[in-house]
Order: structure tokens, then C-alpha cells, then sequence
């Protein structure tokens, strides 16, 4: 596999206000092309797009760490937990914390379904609005009392199509 050097192109959209686009984009059409100003859009989006991927994997990151140093802190708690039981005291007293002693906590009940159909047929379940029904049905022209649709109007955007590259690596 090819190992290929991939170079940023940064532009003035990534830090520009929406006052500002227009100005950038004619200023670039005036040094160059329509072409080359639909590159320069695309290369600022792909910036700030990889800077979210970026923003993503850093958190996943953080995220697993965070997971990591509770598990340490379950086993250090678990581990001290059978350490004193082991030496039968109950309570130790520390001369900076107060004090630390094994607790009991309440056991967990979690219900686990075997058979979810007898258990509706028996009567135990609810019965929930089908919201997509009701939207259906308002947007057929039926009158339905208690809905209504509420419109909210988005600014245009852009979509941009990125050409198939020909090399394969």
C-alpha cells in the first residue's frame, strides 16, 4: 500500500462570519475560477469536518479513559473491600480521611422477560400515541383534534458531490 502525504488547504471560510462569505467567494473568483472557488468551499468544510472527526475520536478517547479509571477505582474499593473483611476489622481510621469500612449495598432486582406475549396478554402494557399516524393523517387533510403540524423553515444550505479519485491505492 501506497503511503500518500495529504496537504491541507486552508482557507479564510473555516474562521469567517456569515457576513463575510460572499466577499471571500467573489475575492477568489476575481483571482481565479468558478472551479477553483468550488475547491476552495469544499476544502474549507472537509477542514472543519475533519476537525469534528478529530473532536470525536478525542472524546471516544476521553470516554474509554474515563471507563478505565472507574474500573481502577472499582477494583482499589473491591480489593481494600475483601482486604479488611479478610483481617476481620470492621472500620479503619486514616490520619488524613476520617475513616473508610466496608458497606453492603442493597442487592439489584432487575427483571428479566421470558415471555413478552403472555405477559401482554395477561394485561400488563400500555398503549402509546402513534405520532406517525396522527402526522399522516393531518398531512391527507383529515382534521384531527389535539394535533397540528408546525412548519419550521431552514435556511438553504449546500451539498457538495466529490469526484471519484482514479488512482487506487
Amino acid at each position: 500500500m501506497q503511503n500518500k502525504l495529504q496537504q491541507k488547504y486552508e482557507t479564510r471560510l473555516e474562521t469567517a462570519g456569515a457576513e463575510n462569505i460572499s466577499a471571500i467567494l467573489d475575492a477568489k473568483l476575481e483571482a481565479t475560477s468558478a472551479e477553483r472557488v468550488v475547491d476552495y468551499v469544499s476544502f474549507g468544510i472537509d477542514n472543519l469536518q475533519s476537525s469534528i472527526d478529530r473532536i470525536k475520536q478525542a472524546e471516544a478517547d476521553l470516554k474509554a479513559l474515563k471507563a478505565d479509571t472507574q474500573q481502577q477505582i472499582d477494583i482499589i474499593k473491591s480489593g481494600a473491600s475483601k482486604w479488611l473483611t479478610e483481617s476481620g476489622v470492621e472500620k479503619l481510621t486514616g490520619d488524613i480521611v476520617s475513616s473508610m469500612k466496608v458497606t453492603n449495598p442493597k442487592s439489584k432486582e432487575e427483571l428479566i422477560v421470558i415471555n413478552e406475549e403472555s405477559l401482554i396478554n395477561a394485561g400488563y402494557f400500555k398503549q402509546v400515541l402513534d405520532k406517525t399516524a396522527v402526522k399522516n393523517a393531518i398531512l391527507a387533510g383529515d382534521i384531527i383534534e389535539g394535533a397540528t403540524i408546525e412548519v419550521t423553515h431552514q435556511e438553504d444550505s449546500l451539498t457538495i458531490y466529490k469526484k471519484k479519485s482514479a488512482t487506487k491505492s
